[in-house]
């Protein structure tokens, strides 16, 4: 058997060429066998997905801190994880003020705006560590700015529906406060991991990095509302 893409000869149980990377597998075959396979694929149902996630919500910074070591192949790809989380957040984020507050109108091109505005600031993020942790290389700290913003969204999804809920009982207001505080723990351990600093380092670089970086969200946001309206 020959690989269709590069014509190098395979093994007959070969599942990808070892030369260019393409799949061996043939799409001329039963449609439900190959919808079985893009779904698996597509979705990452063979534990990666549950495995990085399990690690991304209760051990903060243990996965950047393996994927910078090399340990990558039991991970769902950063980047792969950042889409899924970032497109599952603004439709939730949409939809929860929808039914919640429809006084806020979020329009499709609103979302848009800000699903693209977040794009480019999560690497802006990794640029602003850079600064703060010098002796690092940038393409770790994207790493680390890409699952702990795919943290920062589950953490919103679960905040989002208790804020717009806040004005009917002031429960809801009090039930923020515990993803709040586990979020703030959630960054100093996470940067404690990744960069292996003393605490007293890492509390004040996070705490200028928070600063930095939030005074940057409210210029690019404020550009971004001056384009859509």
């Amino acid at each position: 058997m020959n690989c269709k893409n590069c014509q190098v000869k395979l093994q007959n149980d070969a599942k990808y060429c070892l030369s260019c990377g393409q799949s061996a597998a043939s799409l001329n075959r039963p449609f439900l066998d190959v919808v079985k396979e893009m779904t698996h694929e597509l979705l990452d149902i063979d534990g990666k997905l549950w495995l990085t996630l399990r690690t991304m919500l209760t051990k903060p910074g243990t996965l950047t801190h393996e994927f910078n070591q090399g340990k990558r192949v039991k991970y769902t790809p950063p980047l792969r994880l950042y889409l899924a989380i970032s497109i599952l957040f603004f439709i939730v984020f949409s939809k929860i003020y929808q039914v919640f507050d429809p006084d806020i109108l979020l329009t499709e091109s609103m979302l848009s705006y800000y699903s693209k505005a977040m794009f480019v600031l999560f690497p802006a993020f990794a640029l602003i560590v850079q600064v703060f942790f010098r002796q690092t290389f940038y393409i770790g700290n994207l790493v680390f700015s890409m699952h702990l913003h795919s943290m920062a969204y589950i953490i919103l999804m679960v905040i989002a529906p208790l804020e717009a809920m806040e004005r009917s009982h002031v429960i809801f207001l009090l039930l923020q406060i515990p993803p709040i505080l586990y979020m703030t723990w959630y960054v100093l351990r996470a940067f404690k991991v990744v960069y292996q600093q003393a605490w007293w380092l890492i509390i004040i670089k996070s705490m200028a990095i928070y600063m930095v970086y939030m005074a940057l969200l409210g210029i690019v946001f404020d550009v971004v509302m001056q384009d859509i309206s």
